[in-house]
């Protein structure tokens, strides 16, 4: 089967447009790269293609044509290489809408009401309209943000609901994007607004979403060759002596001549920090009553979404840890310019909303920080990531599993899951987590944990000293909290309060330190509550930002907002504006108006 063609075309205007046109088409090129390195679309770019040239690409590619894009601005090069209303732009109209395949054009900065009264007039189904007058950056991030939430399997409606939602909330000004069913070219408004424009009775090319790659492609030979398993035994397979290297008391588990399974288990779910050895505790959980086992121990839908969901709190997690280090290198070095070929995925990432953010690509974000750590020569807080790579041509093992375990995540949000599918899937979905878990094993050196208070220590003619009120995240939270336990420990300098952070610590100093806040943060420690209840950034919406909280995804969110937690809020909204390049204004703190006295009443 022909993979379907994307077309790219980019006018080469001689003005100030040209550097955002250019920012376009490479970081759109970027995006979609992938796809079609594994063949699953064939992309096309042109810059300023003649007419002539433009018309024989169309025909050449006519029977598998899906999305055909012209970016310029208004007053710019036009379709058609002149006025909309030319012959030539109407010929490109007909040939467009003669393309049974093609489900989107796509105007970048330069609709027209006549140039889209053209296209509906000669047949084509749907258009993507914006247009600009002059040199901004809205009608650009617009398209990359569209084709980003593209890239990650969404459909067109919702790649358009995504980069809608990202304008709105980074421009106060900026009007609110609609979908226009039965549009026409008699019904268009005298003023063409931003949107998407769909002909009568298409309402399917709203589902259309990029074809997605075969899981069987990124299998592993170890489930060909297992007849029988039980549930967790490929997965402890995999990873047990990577993690042993790093842990003795695994090494020693595994060292016994009759294994202690449930010591093995344990053992490996309390080495990792917490948010990965949560997720692992409920996986491996076992039922008291071997008559009615629970879902983790047979294979069902809620232990493959277990497996998937334990790959994203990873991959979250290991994108937390880069982008906090990433603020403290831009506040050591504000000097340090965030370039355009980066800008999209953070852009991306501060777009999270609560439709998309359940779908949003966490190793994208991890490979462009690695590849902007690499390009700044940041030597990094957790030394081993930078030999971590989830690159085809650099990994043959890791890249395959993210591959399969991507496409499995996008599977099960569309809720294609067959039922007679699903111990294949648990058993293929087993072992490439347990790649990626193997591959980030070196984490299981860190010590993760929560700081809930300093305290001074200050005797006369002695140095003063600082004693932590932690909790150390490096064992599952049951829901009872059973083993954790708060401590005191004494440093001579101090970190970061109320925070989760990463130590390194050597003879009573505190060496280095990484803060995961306002990432991941401690409700107890902000409370002053006993034990550690963990929530992870989620999405913004409005002017709040929303956490889940990590023992169980489906309780409420956690709201952050001015009126609670506001220091956590300013934070986040700090850390945007820092690396985002924009103006940062502190809040100004709230003064409480005291009651005047009798004695002020009186004088």
């Amino acid at each position: 089967m022909e993979s379907p063609v994307i077309l790219l075309t980019f006018a080469n205007d001689r003005d100030p447009y040209l550097p955002l046109i250019n920012r376009e088409r490479k970081n759109i090129m970027r995006t979609l790269r992938r796809h079609d390195d594994k063949n699953l679309i064939r992309l096309i770019s042109e810059s300023d293609p003649g007419l002539p040239d433009m018309m024989e690409m169309i025909r050449n590619y006519q029977d598998h044509l899906a999305l055909f894009q012209f970016s310029s601005h208004r007053g710019g090069t036009s379709l058609g290489g002149g006025a909309v209303q030319s012959p030539g732009a109407d010929e490109l109209s007909t040939l467009l809408g003669s393309v049974n395949s093609l489900q989107l054009v796509f105007l970048s900065g330069n609709a027209d009401r006549k140039l889209v009264e053209s296209l509906f007039k000669h047949g084509v189904k749907a258009v993507l309209a914006t247009s600009t007058d002059v040199a901004d950056k809205q009608a650009i991030e617009f398209a990359e943000q569209f084709y980003h939430a593209l890239a990650s399997y969404t459909n067109i409606q919702k790649a358009f609901d995504i980069a809608s939602s990202f304008l709105a909330a980074k421009y106060e000004d900026m009007g609110e994007l609609h979908l226009h069913r039965d549009a026409s070219a008699r019904n268009l408004p005298a003023e063409l607004a931003w949107g998407l424009y769909l002909s009568a009775g298409n309402d399917q090319i709203l589902d259309w979403s990029l074809p997605k790659s075969s899981r069987r492609s990124a299998m592993g030979s170890r489930v060909e060759y297992e007849t029988q398993v039980d549930v967790n035994d490929i997965l402890i397979d995999v990873i047990c002596e990577q993690i042993a290297e790093f842990n003795p008391d695994l090494d020693h588990e595994l060292s016994k001549e009759e294994l202690d399974i449930p010591s093995i288990k344990r053992e490996i779910i309390d080495c990792f920090p917490t948010p990965i050895g949560e997720q692992l505790r409920k996986l491996f959980t076992r039922s008291n009553d071997i008559s009615e086992p629970d879902e983790m121990e047979i294979f069902s839908l809620a232990r493959l979404e277990q497996i998937v969901l334990t790959y994203r709190t990873s991959m979250q997690f290991v994108s937390f840890i880069l982008l906090s280090q990433l603020w403290d290198e831009k506040y050591r070095h504000p000097e340090l310019h965030i370039s355009d070929d980066y800008i999209v995925e953070f852009n991306s990432f501060f777009a999270l909303r609560d439709n998309n953010y359940e779908s949003f690509d966490y190793v994208k974000l991890i490979r462009m920080l690695t590849d902007l750590f690499d390009e700044w020569d940041i030597k990094y807080f957790i030394d081993e990531l930078k030999k971590v790579r989830i690159e085809e041509d650099q990994n043959t093992e890791l890249f395959p599993s993210y591959v399969f375990m991507d496409s499995l995540h996008q599977d099960i949000l569309d809720h294609t899951i067959q039922a007679e599918d699903i111990e294949g899937l648990c058993l293929e979905a087993e072992e490439h987590l347990g790649i990626i878990l193997k591959s980030f094993a070196f984490l299981v050196k860190y010590k993760l944990s929560t700081i809930k208070n300093i305290e001074i220590i200050k005797r006369r003619h002695e140095d003063a000293t600082y004693r932590h009120s932690q909790i150390l995240l490096n064992k599952a939270l049951t829901v009872a909290s059973t083993g954790i336990s708060e401590i005191g420990v004494v440093f001579t300098n101090f970190t970061d309060n109320k925070s989760v952070l990463f130590l390194k610590t050597e003879n009573n100093e505190i060496k280095d330190y990484l803060s995961l806040s306002p990432f991941i943060i401690d409700q107890n420690a902000l409370n002053k509550d006993y034990s550690s209840k963990l929530y992870l950034y989620a999405y913004e919406h409005g002017d709040a930002y929303y956490f889940e909280f990590l023992n169980n995804r489906l309780d409420k969110k956690l709201l952050v907002d001015s009126d609670q937690y506001d220091y956590i809020k300013e934070e986040f909204t700090k850390f945007k504006a820092i690396l985002l390049g924009v103006d940062y204004q502190p809040k100004s703190p709230k003064t409480v108006e005291r009651p005047a006295s009798r004695f002020m009443k009186r004088k």
